[in-house]
């Protein structure tokens, strides 16, 4: 299986808003107008202001077919975090948190979450920032099918937090660490 990640271009933002409406994708993603914004804010190479303004977007391949999307951002200790979230910070590098989902309804089912999700973490570290050693990542109470994923991507499962801000503010949600 050739796994290609590269970040959201102009190429892919039709691909993108096609899977955000798919229903699978509805009910876990973020699809409010002001993440869609950032998204074509950052393909546009324009300045972010969702989250903390410094997600980055990319999409995954095989053999040249768009099938995922994820979104990484780095955290800092002077954001507004949760207790829970502070406490499982990288104390020597970096914490990635990502958010992931298979758009390409053609690969739903087909047992790519997980080694797509370790595949990318590798990827991650070896050419985007050495540093990153944490990754969280934090499915919906709602979702076991996405818990079952991560724990098979090496996941662990640290406990749960209320969101505080955007489309699923107020829900409930698991942090899962991994450390590299």
């Amino acid at each position: 299986m050739n796994i290609h990640f590269e970040k959201a271009n102009l190429s892919h933002i039709d691909t993108i808003f096609q899977w955000l409406v798919e229903p699978h994708m509805i009910e876990f993603w973020d699809n409010s107008p002001e993440h869609k914004e950032d998204i074509l804010n950052f393909i546009h190479g324009r300045k972010q202001d969702y989250f903390y303004g410094t997600a980055v977007y990319w999409i995954g391949s095989i053999n040249e077919e768009p099938y995922c999307f994820i979104l990484s951002d780095i955290l800092q200790p002077e954001q507004d975090l949760s207790e829970i979230h502070r406490k499982h910070l990288s104390k020597s590098g970096h914490t990635i948190t990502l958010d992931f989902g298979i758009g390409n309804k053609k690969y739903l089912g087909k047992g790519l979450a997980a080694p797509t999700l370790q595949q990318f973490i590798h990827f991650y570290k070896q050419t985007v920032d050495p540093l990153a050693d944490t990754f969280f990542i934090d499915p919906d109470e709602n979702n076991p099918k996405a818990q079952r994923v991560y724990n098979k991507a090496g996941f662990k499962s640290i406990g749960e937090f209320d969101v505080t801000a955007g489309a699923f503010k107020g829900k409930s949600n698991y942090l899962m660490v991994k450390e590299v």
